[in-house]
């Protein structure tokens, strides 16, 4: 049922937003379906193969752990869409809740872990010693931001591995910061390029997005919504050789709360 009321809400939004002129272009439109349908063609087919009686029992299983993962992806890419138009209509909310970091880590972590896999790409995620773990703010929208820098780095990156490290800081101001960096080994971006990545529905170019894909939101929500929790997203990339995206958020421990007496 949560999933047919997120499915509506989505497309009203959607449907709403046609008429301006950004989601009206036709080759933005086309991106746009060709990325929903890369993920969907994966379910409908999973689908088959899970009705199929002479499927074996660990055939079923592996089929039904990427029918999860292909589902999770589709669901992160229209959530990303529907945090698009709701920013744009200033309707977006951040929430301040506890919450267990180390839990919303493997979490994203998992969900890209098929696709890392199928790259045959190592995956390794290092938290620091000590770093507090249960915290206060918004676990979805910190999940939102890990598994779009994690998808692209897998997306980008043919061979080698994408690292996670996630510690604390504290910036020039003395105050305790969260500081979340995602590293890979792939294609990187020129330094000309390196201007345009955070804007809305753009690649780092043309070649990029016909080779690879992708709708050029993952990145520019991300740095909306770290920036709506206070923080930030920065960018270093050597062409050629790799990337580094470091997410900074203000490092909030999680309220204890006293039982009624």
């Amino acid at each position: 049922m949560s999933l047919v009321v997120r499915v509506n809400d989505f497309s009203d939004i959607l449907l709403a937003q046609v008429a301006n002129s950004r989601f009206g272009d036709a080759d933005y439109l086309a991106v746009m379906c060709h990325e929903i349908a890369t993920p969907l063609a994966s379910i409908i087919g999973l689908s088959h193969i899970l009705t199929n009686v002479d499927c074996s029992p660990q055939k079923k299983a592996e089929c039904a752990e990427m029918l999860r993962d292909s589902s999770n992806m589709l669901m992160a890419l229209m959530k990303n869409m529907l945090d698009g138009a709701k920013m744009e209509a200033g309707m977006l909310e951040i929430e301040e809740i506890n919450f267990d970091l180390a839990q919303v880590i493997q979490e994203a972590v998992h969900m890209i872990a098929t696709k890392a896999a199928e790259k045959k790409l190592a995956l390794h995620v290092h938290i620091a010693d000590g770093l507090p773990t249960q915290l206060l703010g918004d676990p979805l929208r910190i999940r939102q931001i890990l598994l779009n820098l994690l998808s692209n780095a897998v997306k980008f990156t043919a061979t080698g591995n994408v690292t996670l490290y996630v510690n604390g800081i504290i910036d020039g101001d003395g105050n305790d910061q969260l500081c979340i960096t995602v590293v890979d080994t792939g294609i990187g971006i020129s330094e000309g390029a390196l201007e345009k990545i955070f804007s809305k529905y753009k690649q780092a170019s043309a070649s990029i997005s016909r080779e690879h894909g992708g709708t050029g939101l993952g990145l520019s929500i991300s740095q909306d919504l770290a920036r709506l929790m206070h923080g930030d997203i920065a960018v270093k990339s050597w062409p050629g050789m790799g990337s580094h995206f470091i997410v900074t958020l203000p490092l909030q421990k999680a309220v204890v709360l006293l039982a009624a007496a």
